[in-house]
């Protein structure tokens, strides 16, 4: 099915439930599909393969699809820290779409979250 998502756009996260790590390069083939939902549930079955590559699906958060936009989100929640808070700030400009404005201030706020977490004494 993944061979020709657009026929069955959520296939790409049926793999990343019941597949391994071994199928996360067809997942990452299919980010930049050109249907928004084929993309959406490829990013979702990578976060489900704990397979997410921040360097990878960052650009995708300039997508113009708000569904793309969310998805790409959460899977880059954990990996906030490394995404470059400059390359975000630019992105929370009144001229950006909502979406991308949300995403922006939702991976900042994590970014912070992670520096207290990290300037926290161990005990």
């Amino acid at each position: 099915m993944c061979a020709d998502p657009a026929a069955c756009p959520a296939a790409p996260a049926g793999l990343g439930e019941c597949g391994t790590r071994e199928d996360a390069p067809a997942l990452c083939s299919l980010v930049t599909h050109p249907v928004p939902a084929v993309r959406v549930h490829a990013v979702t079955g990578l976060r489900v393969l704990d397979a997410v590559r921040q360097e990878q699906l960052q650009p995708l958060l300039d997508d113009p699809s708000p569904a793309v936009v969310r998805a790409v989100t959460q899977a880059l929640l954990p990996e906030a820290d490394r995404i470059p808070h400059e390359w975000l700030l630019v992105r929370t400009g009144a001229d950006r779409p909502r979406a991308l404005r949300v995403a922006a201030e939702r991976l900042l706020r994590a970014q912070v979250r992670a520096t207290v977490r990290q300037r926290r004494p161990a005990g």
